[in-house]
């Protein structure tokens, strides 16, 4: 799948965090969609970013790793350090990124017709739909001014979860196509030999993620919409941190309390309930 376009890769991406549906060895496959995408040239990267950034890289970054520390289906990340001395990581796009996108998601959308069409059964998922809404999706993040915003809302609403640690963003040096962030050191979730060597306190690591994301579902309506392992560190002192705020969900109000009467149902065995 690494070979076929960047939206067939998202698909991918979000395959692998639904064990639930997909058979184990499938999403063992799809979970190295997750930051190991075929990565493009430097020499490409860089004129997405000196064109976005309106100058050559020396005159913003004293160093930039021409080797990308992670590379995704619309863009690749780079580690850099400013000219003020602050270590970064740069998150760039890929050249045409927003055609190659038209072309796949055109591609699905005949793929969704004729499953309708051909395959009765699967008329009741409604995969045109689907292809729809994936494609929003991946249209909000192609703007990597909205991710900016949805990190800065979302440290907002948690702000009291000083353990959780949500990157710095460098407004001077963010634009639709490339976003600068203060680098964040730890180990990934999914890193598990480096989990087992360590002296993290995982049930604490837990508890704290499950408590930031319930108030942010229950409480803020607005919450991570792609929580893998990819995306999650455990910083120095039992701290986690966040990356990659491209997905984000939002509930209203009453999809909230409709949520919360279904949680109560099943706990209370009320299954009526929830009829």
């Amino acid at each position: 799948m690494k070979s076929c376009g960047p939206t067939f890769v998202k698909l991918g991406q979000l395959l692998s965090t639904r064990s639930d549906i997909i058979p184990e060895a499938f999403v063992d496959e799809f979970k190295k969609l997750q930051d190991e995408v075929q990565p493009v040239s430097f020499d490409q990267i860089k004129r997405v970013l000196e064109q976005e950034l309106g100058g050559p890289i020396e005159n913003r970054f004293s160093t930039m790793s021409v080797t990308p520390l992670a590379s995704a289906s619309i863009g690749q990340v780079h580690e850099a350090t400013l000219i003020t001395g602050e270590r970064v990581v740069v998150k760039i796009q890929r050249p045409e990124i927003e055609k190659i996108i038209q072309n796949d998601i055109s591609l699905l959308a005949f793929i969704a017709k004729a499953l309708e069409r051909y395959v009765p059964e699967i008329r009741i998922f409604n995969p045109s739909v689907i292809v729809d809404e994936f494609f929003r999706t991946l249209v909000f993040e192609l703007d990597y001014k909205i991710e900016a915003n949805n990190m800065k809302k979302i440290s907002e609403n948690l702000a009291k979860f000083e353990d959780v640690v949500i990157p710095r963003v460098y407004k001077e040096l963010t634009t639709t196509k490339v976003l600068t962030l203060e680098k964040l050191e730890g180990i990934r979730v999914n890193d598990f030999i480096a989990l087992a060597n360590s002296d993290i306190d995982k049930k604490e690591i837990v508890k704290l993620g499950a408590r930031a994301f319930l108030k942010s579902v229950m409480i803020d309506g607005l919450f991570h919409g792609d929580l893998h392992g990819g995306n999650l560190f455990i910083l120095p002192g039992n701290k986690l941190g966040v990356i990659d705020f491209g997905i984000v969900g939002r509930l209203s109000m009453k999809a909230r309390d409709q949520l919360a009467n279904m949680v109560m149902a099943l706990i209370t065995e009320d299954y009526e309930a929830l009829c």
